[in-house]
């Protein structure tokens, strides 16, 4: 059987182009500019030397690795925050104060202070900056893991997650020690709020969360506060004397996002 040629068509020759920063001049204007910024370029390579399908199945295929490449990266990043929630559940779970909210404020933390950039996962929520994809999941991923057994307390005013160590949680350590080699920011973040009330662990957060949002190195307390009290009206359960003197705990805690003079 004789193959028969598929024809490119001009939709195919752009992509492939564009995907290496090259594109045809679409005005006249524009064509004016390439043929001025081109004048001088000699063109000696013969038409029927270049595959055009050729390149088309190479942009495509690199594509298609790239995608690849991100998604075995995101997998990557989920296990890396999985392995911190077990950490953070781990020194924590013994505690009466220790709950979802909490758990998930002091994971934006400490995601914080060692860099991740995963402030695109979190949206803004009453209780401040909520990862809700990632707090949905963890519970699962935990039990999964056979680090934590995890169960719901409906018995208490409150209902409460218990979080019972498992003898998997051994496993959990030698990732935890290959992800995290200099965790002391960690290890300082989970024994400053060990014993923190909920609220005031919600109140850092969002602060946090406020002073990132405004990305200001000359941001002042009073921009700090609108910030906060446009979150949600259900920061006003926090007077304005309680966040300002978090505010000034948080500087010296060095729980305070800096940012370099511009």
């Amino acid at each position: 059987m004789k193959a028969t040629k598929r024809k490119i068509d001009d939709e195919e020759i752009d992509f492939a182009f564009k995907s290496v920063g090259f594109q045809f001049p679409q005005t006249e204007k524009e064509l004016a500019v390439f043929d001025n910024l081109y004048s001088e370029y000699e063109y000696k390579i013969k038409s029927c030397c270049v595959d055009i399908q050729s390149i088309i199945n190479s942009v495509a295929n690199e594509e298609k690795s790239n995608h690849i490449v991100k998604k075995e990266q995101s997998k990557k990043t989920y296990f890396k925050r999985v392995v911190l929630a077990a950490e953070i559940a781990k020194n924590l779970c013994n505690e009466n104060t220790f709950g979802h909210v909490k758990f998930q404020k002091i994971m934006y933390l400490c995601e914080h202070a060692i860099n991740m950039q995963l402030n695109e996962n979190y949206c803004k929520q009453v209780a401040g900056p909520y990862d809700r994809k990632f707090m949905h999941s963890i519970d699962n991923e935990l039990i999964k893991q056979n680090w934590f057994d995890v169960k719901q307390d409906k018995g208490s005013k409150y209902p409460k997650f218990i979080y019972t160590p498992l003898v998997g949680l051994q496993k959990q350590v030698e990732y935890y020690n290959n992800y995290f080699p200099n965790d002391s920011d960690i290890k300082y973040i989970i024994q400053l709020f060990k014993t923190t009330k909920t609220d005031y662990v919600e109140l850092i957060a969002t602060l946090y969360a406020c002073i990132l949002e405004i990305n200001d190195s000359e941001n002042d307390d009073s921009k700090i506060l609108d910030k906060l009290y446009s979150w949600s009206v259900e920061k006003k359960k926090f007077s304005e004397l309680q966040a300002r003197e978090a505010l000034k705990w948080m500087k010296e805690k060095g729980i305070y996002p800096f940012f370099s003079q511009l």
